[in-house]
């Protein structure tokens, strides 16, 4: 099974309630503000990496008609069950072959890095050209991406909270980053269960994309980068800054 896909299959039903603490709707808000100061006022839009959907139903919530698709079966079906999902279609495919028959969108957004899981300059060529698929004329592909500096910073020692009856524990299973490098990552969650403690686990195989590849690679998929802005958490920041912001947020349209 695909590394990505296992990840993600085994914590489909606590995905929300490990990640509660990320800010999805101050997320999307950057995502909405690109969209439109850029893009052409059309309200369609693919949530490409939808996850559980909750970064479809903030969309939908800002006014989005909104499709989103997912690599993990698990996680759709999390999405589809979702309190306020009903009307929203849900799909199952990935970056690299997504769901036939999704074209014509304003926007195709791939919200909180989905992209860093495609670990190869070919399976990124081949994401974007389907992206690129997607766009109805004047359309914008939107998509974060971690930063070298991100990836030092987080993953230079391994980190422990103690969060009382839990532990969570992430750490770094690769070399120090490089640019363009792989970074394969361990996530574990420790809890107490009565007197024994359960432990669930997660590998994560990601994939550094250089400014200059991600320039490149969009180039050769007939699209060009418009804007590229650094995030700080949730805040935007200009210029991006691939050392000192933790992601950046690109907007790219049609050559």
């Amino acid at each position: 099974m695909d590394e990505t896909l296992a990840a993600y299959e085994g914590v489909a039903h606590r995905y929300d309630e490990l990640n509660a603490r990320m800010d999805t709707a101050a997320l999307v808000d950057r995502f909405v503000e690109a969209a439109e100061r850029y893009g052409s006022g059309g309200r369609r839009l693919l949530d490409a990496g939808c996850g559980t959907g909750r970064s479809s139903l903030a969309f939908r919530e800002r006014g989005f008609d909104v499709t989103g698709y997912d690599l993990s079966p698990a996680m759709v079906e999390q999405a589809r069950h979702r309190p306020g999902a009903n009307g929203t279609r849900f799909l199952v495919g990935s970056l690299q072959q997504p769901p036939p028959g999704l074209t014509g969108f304003d926007v195709v957004a791939c919200v909180d890095v989905p992209m860093t899981y495609l670990t190869s300059t070919d399976d990124l060529h081949r994401a974007l050209a389907a992206a690129r698929r997607q766009l109805a004329d004047g359309g914008l592909l939107l998509f974060d991406l971690n930063t070298i500096g991100y990836y030092r910073r987080t993953f230079a020692a391994p980190m422990v909270a103690d969060r009382g009856d839990r532990y969570v524990t992430w750490f770094a299973l690769s070399a120090p980053v490089e640019p363009d490098a792989t970074v394969v990552t361990q996530f574990d969650l420790f809890e107490r269960d009565g007197t024994t403690w359960n432990r669930l686990s997660m590998r994560h195989v990601q994939h550094h994309h250089s400014d200059r590849t991600l320039r490149r690679t969009a180039e050769a998929a007939g699209l060009r980068v418009l804007a590229a802005h650094g995030l700080v958490g949730t805040s935007l920041r200009n210029p991006p800054d691939e050392d000192a912001h933790d992601r950046i947020l690109y907007v790219v349209g049609a050559r």
